[in-house]
């Protein structure tokens, strides 16, 4: 049976899945003329509970998505950075069951979901385009929500570390470093696990010098050797 945390990371794909829909010529025309709103560190660009129905873009900075359980456990969903979208679930149903906070001073543009609606029906290629995104991302999330139920802690602290270096990553020696500041706590809460059980796992991963940390205490990635371990613990 899954645990409150990982019902709530279930819920986190239809999240991640309607995330990707919002972008390319629908998003430049959604945002047009509209002035950015900047959010610093650690502030909420919405909580749960609220009954607003709006959709925010993020044209700079990095946003976590997630909710806090029953039980009292932060979970985070994903991380959104610029070009993404946050607050997309108010499509979904209100108020909101999950909350948006700025990782880093960050900017976002708000669309209501009537303009988004009014949009769409005057572009009947696009709606077509979005429900054939939704289809496809769907399938796809209900694939991860699998693996992510029966996973191992090390097993999903990979996935999400791999998850990481493709949506923040940059070159950085044979290293990729995670361009945002993550905590342990933040982590453990994007993999349904304990802070403890991920420190653990994450000493292991720098033994073998698969992660390590920059001067600015970024996370270091070696893809390559993570893809390997991963594939490896899978045959």
């Amino acid at each position: 049976m899954l645990t409150s945390s990982e019902s709530a990371l279930q819920n986190a794909s239809l999240s991640s899945a309607l995330a990707t829909i919002f972008r390319g010529k629908l998003c430049e025309t959604l945002l047009h003329n509209r002035p950015p709103r900047t959010f610093a560190k650690g502030s909420a660009i919405y909580d749960a509970g609220d009954d607003g129905r709006s959709f925010f873009f993020v044209q700079r900075g990095v946003v976590k998505v997630g909710a806090v359980t029953d039980d009292g456990h932060e979970v985070i969903y994903d991380l959104r950075k610029e070009g993404d979208v946050v607050g997309e679930l108010c499509a979904c149903e209100t108020p909101r069951r999950d909350r948006a906070v700025a990782l880093e001073p960050t900017e976002v543009i708000a669309v209501s979901y009537e303009d988004i609606l009014d949009s769409l029906q005057q572009n009947r290629p696009a709606l077509q385009e979005i429900l054939d995104v939704i289809c496809r991302a769907l399938s796809v999330a209900y694939d991860q929500i699998s693996l992510l139920s029966s996973d191992g802690t090390l097993d999903r602290l990979i996935k999400v570390l791999l998850r990481l270096a493709k949506q923040l990553g940059r070159p950085s020696g044979h290293f990729v470093e995670v361009d945002a500041y993550l905590t342990q706590e933040e982590i453990s809460q994007m993999m349904a696990s304990s802070r403890e059980r991920v420190s653990v796992a994450l000493n292991l991963l720098r033994n073998r010098a698969m992660v390590d940390y920059s001067r600015g205490g970024h996370l270091l990635l070696d893809v390559n050797a993570l893809e390997n371990w991963r594939g490896s613990s899978h045959q």
